[in-house]
């Protein structure tokens, strides 16, 4: 006789619950609070980003100031430079001017002293030198004869001063010679030496053509602008 075999219920005939792949999705809702956050949020991004390109604007502005006053600076000197270099080349014609004009009326009314004033200081050197010969304009002999006479007298030259009148020589215009040399005492020569020295002093009053990068703003100089 065969045994009876337990039915263990292996077969489902209901309906199988739905598994985890199945699950129904969840709904995503957006409140008011979660559009505020979003509103503020993309508010203060905006903001941030404007005032940056505020500020980068504004760096610009201030850049090109500098460098336009740099600039402007820079001519303002060059002009004053001029201006003073001028000013002052005048002045020193109208001052040579006046001094031509003087001289000529000052040696006129006393043209010894000229005369005196190189002999005193030839005399200073010359104690030792048997003769001295001093050469004057003819008008002037008689007026200088004495005073040559007391000035070596001084200096132990009685007798060694020779005084000599030259018609070619003007008054105030004198030469000293002695067996070693001679001094002479040529108003002409020596105007043409003055203006010789002022005319040299006068070219170095023009402008010189100064760097003018010194002016211009750190990121500009050299002709490149730093970013």
């Amino acid at each position: 006789m065969k045994q009876a075999v337990k039915f263990t219920f292996d077969t489902y005939f209901g309906e199988r619950p739905a598994t985890a792949a199945h699950a129904p999705e969840v709904e995503m809702r957006v409140t008011e609070a979660d559009v505020e956050n979003a509103r503020k949020l993309g508010y203060a991004e905006g903001l941030a980003a404007g005032e940056r390109e505020a500020t980068a604007r504004a760096d610009e502005s201030l850049r090109n100031a500098m460098r336009q006053l740099a600039e402007s600076a820079g001519a303002l000197l060059g002009a004053l430079d001029s201006q003073i270099a001028i000013a002052r080349k005048e002045s020193i014609a109208a001052a040579m001017e006046i001094a031509r004009k003087l001289a000529p009326a000052m040696i006129a009314t006393r043209p010894e002293t000229e005369v005196e004033a190189v002999l005193r200081d030839c005399l200073t050197h010359l104690n030792r030198e048997p003769h001295i010969l001093l050469r004057v304009s003819t008008p002037l002999v008689e007026r200088l004869k004495e005073t040559v006479d007391r000035m070596a007298m001084e200096r132990g030259l009685t007798g060694r001063v020779i005084l000599l009148g030259e018609p070619d020589l003007e008054e105030g215009d004198c030469i000293v010679e002695w067996a070693d040399g001679g001094v002479v005492r040529h108003r002409a020569e020596i105007e043409a030496e003055i203006n010789e020295i002022v005319a040299r002093y006068i070219e170095t009053l023009t402008p010189a053509h100064k760097d003018r990068d010194a002016l211009a703003m750190p990121e500009t100089r050299g002709g490149t602008a730093q970013a």
